[in-house]
């Protein structure tokens, strides 16, 4: 198949990590995609999954209803772009992520009667109404809705995200689950995370980790408060934050007041090919918080290099870790209950094994790969191929 791919990101975190690994799995099943929209940084961005940050122009930060018009105008030129994509190259269906305002790939595809696949990763007209702003609200929330009830198909990132959809009035039927994934060529048991120990000094450690883009949403001060209470059962416990962000300098304060200074290790960003084997130093990882309907990438990573998950206790995270399964979860928000699921996995050895084991394993059985989330993209476009409008 011919496959047009189009995005209006900059992929500068996980986005372009989905994007360029999405794409990677069409082509290695042997279809030929054309990626359309601005370009994607080497390497595929950052390990991330959190809310985007405020829009900006020549590094000035944007007010939100310049953004929101800009994001309208930006219909203008892709949808001639997308139409002279179509109409030269002839695509067996367009995939498009969803982006606020974003309705030119549906324009295109549906004046050349293209299936359209749409992937929804959030509900940005609330997320930004809630988070980050929004001037045009109902355009946004009724545009959002015409585009997932239109689409061919419209793939949401959990059964959260599409019950909360159909929560709003759309028709169950009209979307497809399917959980982010992980590159398994890059993330798998068999992942040396020793190098890395060496060189942080972590050797002898047990090692708590994180990794990810550190706003102060993601719940790693939290992590920070529970670790505190960990070493008092767990001498030898270190934690591991792999990531920079804005939430760093106040983290690294309160690590110094906790007394934690020389327990906590702050690598900063790193490579993307070097993630692998920062998750694989580590004894246990944390997903700490997490929107109700995210599926965060970093997640699978954990899984499928085999280390145990300790999440919290929301609906999208348990459909994929569940509890006593390949990880431990706790109530959001909840110190006492993170750090006695961390306690409680530092001094089970013989837990921590099973759930490693569980871990890796789940990620071939269930399908939390790249591969697999190709494959049901393009399932839905053999059945449903002639409800193109």
């Amino acid at each position: 198949m011919r496959i047009l791919y189009h995005h209006r990101t900059r992929g500068e975190d996980a986005q372009g990590v989905h994007i360029t690994a999405l794409c990677r799995a069409f082509e290695g099943l042997g279809h030929e995609v054309r990626l359309m929209g601005p370009p994607l940084p080497a390497g595929g961005g950052r390990s991330d999954s959190g809310k985007r940050d405020n829009a900006t122009l020549l590094g000035l930060p944007l007010p939100h209803w310049l953004y929101e018009v800009l994001a309208l105008g930006y219909n203008v030129p892709a949808f001639f772009a997308l139409a002279a994509a179509i109409l030269r190259w002839r695509p067996d269906f367009v995939y498009e992520r969803y982006a606020l305002f974003g309705v030119a790939g549906r324009l295109a595809a549906g004046i050349f009667r293209v299936p359209f696949i749409l992937e929804v990763n959030a509900p940005l007209s609330q997320e930004m109404k809630d988070h980050g702003g929004l001037v045009f609200q109902g355009l946004a929330r009724r545009v959002e809705d015409r585009l997932c009830a239109g689409a061919t198909r419209t793939v949401v990132v959990s059964a959260a995200m599409r019950d909360l959809f159909v929560r709003r009035g759309l028709p169950e039927e009209r979307f497809l689950v399917v959980p982010n994934g992980v590159d398994r060529e890059r993330f798998h048991p068999g992942v040396d995370g020793e190098a890395v120990r060496r060189e942080l000094g972590l050797e002898d450690r047990f090692v708590i980790g994180f990794v990810g883009w550190i706003r102060p949403w993601h719940g790693v001060h939290d992590l920070v408060e529970a670790f505190a209470r960990v070493v008092a059962q767990r001498k030898d416990a270190a934690l591991l934050l792999v990531g920079d962000g804005p939430a760093v300098p106040e983290l690294r304060a309160r690590a110094a007041e906790l007394g934690l200074a020389d327990r906590v290790v702050f690598t900063g960003a790193v490579a993307r090919e070097a993630v692998p084997g920062h998750v694989a130093a580590m004894d246990v990882a944390v997903q700490p918080d997490v929107t109700p309907y995210a599926s965060p990438i970093k997640l699978f990573e954990y899984l499928a290099t085999g280390r145990p998950v300790v999440a919290p206790d929301r609906p999208n995270i348990a459909e994929v870790v569940g509890d006593g399964r390949q990880g431990l979860l706790f109530r959001p928000g909840n110190v006492e209950e993170l750090a006695a699921q961390l306690t409680r996995l530092a001094l089970d050895p013989g837990l921590r094994n099973a759930l490693s084991m569980r871990a890796a394993r789940a990620v071939e059985e269930q399908g939390f790969h790249w591969e697999a989330n190709a494959r049901r993209v393009l399932a839905v476009v053999d059945r449903h191929a002639p409800e193109a409008t």
